[in-house]
């Protein structure tokens, strides 16, 4: 399998919003699109907020139209779907940011930096909490994972910040212009 192959159907988006008189509506319903990126996954940003905590007042601004440039944002909240192929690694990374790994379908491995191999399965919520690790799928098929990664300040160690690592922003950037 390649990674130019689509792994899972693309995600079904539903936002929600509200009339003029308050009703609720359906703002948008589609399909988004899981694309490869050079770090051997395939990604879609399916929701991006800019400020914290969310204005559900502004006029909606779909994300995927919109390139994110980075895993995570120093201002809100990201919502990104990852297919991992079969026998795929990642780079070791940290974000400055609070992630939900949530293991929607297939098996994956979570490496820490200190040789840890946390395994996990579908079901299965990894939180990160700024630290570097890395994914690796050793298996014959695919793995899908929910991340909602969230602003939070740098972790400290003995008074020094711990910066973002890893990925450089151009290989990890999804959605659509500037």
């Amino acid at each position: 399998m390649s990674q130019d192959e689509q792994l899972y159907p693309h995600p079904r988006r539903i936002v929600t919003g509200h009339d003029s008189t308050g009703n609720s509506i359906v703002v948008s319903d589609s399909q988004i699109p899981c694309l490869p990126t050079p770090v051997k996954c395939n990604f879609a940003v399916l929701y991006e907020t800019f400020q914290f905590p969310a204005s559900n007042n502004e006029p909606w601004e779909d994300p995927a139209a919109r390139k994110t440039a980075s895993l995570a944002n120093d201002k809100g909240v990201v919502l990104r779907v990852v297919d991992f192929p079969p026998r795929t690694e990642t780079l070791y990374h940290r974000t400055i940011s609070l992630d939900f790994g949530i293991l929607f379908e297939g098996e994956i491995d979570c490496h820490l930096d200190n040789g840890v191999v946390i395994h996990m399965k579908a079901g299965d919520v990894c939180v990160q909490r700024g630290t570097i690790h890395g994914w690796t799928n050793p298996h014959d098929k695919p793995a899908r994972v929910y991340f909602v990664l969230t602003a939070s300040k740098p972790v400290e160690i003995d008074g020094k910040p711990l910066d973002n690592a890893g990925f450089k922003h151009d290989e990890v950037a999804s959605g659509g212009k500037e």
